[in-house]
């Protein structure tokens, strides 16, 4: 990352509606990202679900950061005028 753009912390989480979710660490804003899974699936996988939902959550991260996209809240500053 370049020293201009901040390093963005994410962590996966667990919400109390049972949804596991990723957001920003340094941050109690809504989540990125939500996976839900249905109770039929929650009991097939046992507590395995926790683990695919990891995966999955972790893949779509991954796949942001190979895009290159800004997910940081800071707004980009207006570059200054140059007087000539």
């Amino acid at each position: 990352m370049s020293s201009l753009t901040p390093e963005m912390v994410l962590e996966i989480i667990e919400l109390e509606n049972g949804e596991m979710a990723i957001r920003n660490a340094d941050s109690d804003a809504e989540p990125m990202i939500k996976v839900n899974f249905s109770e039929e699936l929650r009991e097939k996988l046992s507590g395995q679900y926790l683990d695919v939902a990891r995966v999955m959550l972790t893949a779509g991260i991954q796949m942001v950061a190979d895009s290159g996209l800004d997910l940081s809240d800071e707004e980009e500053a207006e570059p200054e005028p140059i007087i000539h």
